[in-house]
């Protein structure tokens, strides 16, 4: 157990550990456990995309392009729980946007700052895994395989988040994230 002392002309002050915590510096231990902990969830969830949905990264960030897309409409009227987002994983992927709102291999290549040519290339091989279609009416889409992803990917996902927030809430990580402001330098 360390205890900071902080100068006040030629007084020393000792400050109780409540008063350290409190005191939001990035450079407690406090900050590297929290980090720790995130690149370990990384890395495990960088392993499950690759292992559980057999697609490349890149794909996968493709692929949340066109999830985005779907719950930004989905979200329209109004947001939705877990369990009424499984149920309408079915009507994303029939669903028919208006044409000025579909999505586009350009817009994907735009919002990722990929090549077009790439993104049209993940998106193929999406859609060989039916995770994706590509509709002339509605644009890029998601696939009756992505139900499945939903139901098992999304929700240890879920878990996994879960778990993470929670050893950032014992380690006291989280209430630093939650504290933190851009500084200007």
């Amino acid at each position: 157990m360390s205890i900071k002392k902080h100068e006040t002309n030629d007084n020393i002050r000792v400050i109780s550990i409540e008063e350290n915590k409190s005191s939001g510096e990035v450079n407690e231990p406090v900050f590297s456990k929290g980090l720790y902990d995130w690149v370990m969830f990384i890395f495990v969830y960088y392993s499950r995309i690759r292992e559980t949905l057999k697609i490349d990264f890149e794909s996968f960030i493709v692929l949340q392009v066109v999830v985005s897309h779907s719950l930004y409409h989905l979200n329209k009227d109004g947001a939705k729980k877990f369990s009424e987002i499984e149920k309408n994983v079915e009507l994303l992927s029939i669903s028919k946007l208006r044409e000025n709102n579909k999505l586009s291999f350009a817009s994907i290549a735009e919002v990722l700052q990929l090549p077009r040519e790439t993104v049209r290339r993940k998106v193929l091989e999406l859609n060989k895994k039916e995770i994706v279609q590509i509709n002339d009416t509605s644009g890029i889409i998601l696939g009756p395989a992505y139900k499945t992803i939903y139901k098992e990917f999304v929700s240890k996902t879920t878990v996994d988040m879960s778990a993470l927030v929670k050893k950032w809430k014992i380690s006291g990580a989280l209430d630093k994230l939650l504290q933190m402001e851009k500084k200007d330098n």
